[in-house]
């Protein structure tokens, strides 16, 4: 009985971190955007999730979108994951994916015209919240080294909320990029989430 109970305690817990990921809260906590699951969905994703908004006041929903595969990633609205707000929370970026570790795409909802715009190849991982590039977007993209060797990396670099690499974030340039931002941030005094 206790080992039903321990896992049980355990599946609740890894379903309360998995949506945790798919959702944001906006800068005034008015609203949260979640993704959550729509329903079967056929084989490659379209149909499977939403992208939905929350009043938080009052739980009323607003689905933004519901998933649609497309062959150009850049279009493509499948496997949809980490809302993330803009800093006005006039915007809501959220990221897709296919099968490639190349496919990843950055896109943001304009909750006011209700128009989607691909922004990045990448993922988007957090928000600049201080500094002088206040508002940017940190997206880890995965790349391949041209030396003879081969190989991959996933640097992560400043983006402007245009899509436009302004640089990369020094030391992303490896594997594990992601865990140079902590380190960066800390070193600029800047903040992000």
């Amino acid at each position: 009985m206790k080992r039903k109970m321990a896992f049980g305690a355990l599946a609740v817990l890894l379903a309360t971190n998995a949506h945790a990921q798919d959702t944001a809260k906006s800068p005034d906590g008015l609203y949260t955007a979640s993704v959550i699951p729509n329903g079967k969905g056929d084989e490659n994703g379209s149909g499977a999730q939403a992208l939905v908004l929350y009043r938080t006041r009052d739980n009323a929903q607003r689905r933004l979108l519901i998933s649609r595969w497309n062959a150009d990633y850049s279009r493509n609205l499948a496997n949809l994951s980490h809302p993330l707000f803009s800093l006005d929370g006039g915007y809501v970026y959220f990221n897709t994916s296919d099968v490639s570790p190349n496919s990843g795409y950055v896109h943001q909802f304009d909750l006011k015209l209700n128009v989607i715009k691909s922004i990045s190849t990448g993922w988007a991982l957090r928000v600049m919240r201080t500094g002088p590039y206040r508002g940017y977007l940190l997206v880890q993209t995965h790349r391949y080294w041209d030396s003879h060797e081969g190989g991959s990396y996933n640097p992560v670099f400043l983006t402007h909320p245009s899509g436009k690499r302004i640089m990369m974030v020094p030391g992303s340039d490896n594997d594990d990029g992601e865990l140079a931002i902590d380190p960066w941030l800390a070193k600029m005094n800047w903040r992000a989430w």
